[in-house]
């Protein structure tokens, strides 16, 4: 299935996470309220070692140009698991199967207007809706402020609801009690970086038609506790 990043390429190296029907609901990985980040947008995931650890995790930066907002990748992930490219040279050794964490950053993860969604935190925690402690949960209400076409289409159902269409995924959000709901002034609302959730990373998958790996790679992953997939697609 085509994601809204693209389809995965040939010969090419991914960081994975299985959906489960015994597996947590998406809500569990979330982190609430999202971190405060000062990273500028970067292609290849940033190992994050520690000092203090042998368990090493790894930044990953989901573009706004695939993701307009961080509920399209969430709603994605809780249809279709994780699957992100690394560089075949990337340093698996550094990180660590079932314990290394995947830290996903976002433009839009934290927003810097102020807003009403009229809910409660679902973890009963006590937001003041400013930049920085802002409830991960309210994000969903807020991405139905703007419409971006094909890569997050919103339609109104009703004066409570709208339906969400993005590439690769539909689902359906209750609309905030502020601001309004006017898609007609295409107004953008401003928005800050931030941390938004993270997953411990299972297993690596290889893309090959012809259900090959290259001898370097199978060498390099021998040396590791990692488990890898040859797929085709």
């Amino acid at each position: 299935m085509a994601r809204s990043c693209g389809t995965r390429q040939n010969n090419a190296l991914y960081l994975c996470v299985p959906i489960s029907p015994f597996g947590k609901d998406i809500s569990y990985f979330l982190i609430d309220p999202p971190k405060i980040c000062n990273l500028k947008p970067f292609r290849t995931p940033i190992i994050i070692e520690h000092k203090d650890s042998k368990i090493n995790d790894i930044a990953i930066w989901i573009g706004e140009q695939y993701y307009p907002f961080t509920v399209d990748f969430l709603e994605e992930t809780r249809e279709m698991g994780i699957s992100r490219r690394i560089p075949r040279n990337f340093p698996i050794e550094k990180l660590t199967p079932h314990k290394s964490r995947m830290f996903f950053i976002h433009s839009r993860a934290i927003p810097n207007f102020e807003y009403d969604t009229g809910k409660e935190c679902p973890r009963k925690l006590k937001h003041s809706n400013k930049p920085g402690d802002t409830c991960v949960f309210d994000l969903w209400s807020l991405s139905a402020l703007t419409d971006f076409g094909e890569k997050h289409k919103v339609t109104v159902i009703d004066e409570d609801n709208v339906q969400i269409t993005t590439p690769s995924v539909e689902y359906q959000i209750s609309v905030p009690h502020k601001p309004s709901l006017n898609l007609e002034q295409k107004k953008s609302f401003p928005y800050q970086t931030g941390i938004f959730c993270s997953f411990w990373v299972s297993h690596l998958e290889y893309i090959n038609k012809e259900g090959k790996i290259p001898t370097k790679l199978k060498k390099k992953i021998k040396k590791t506790d990692w488990d890898i997939m040859v797929m085709e697609g």
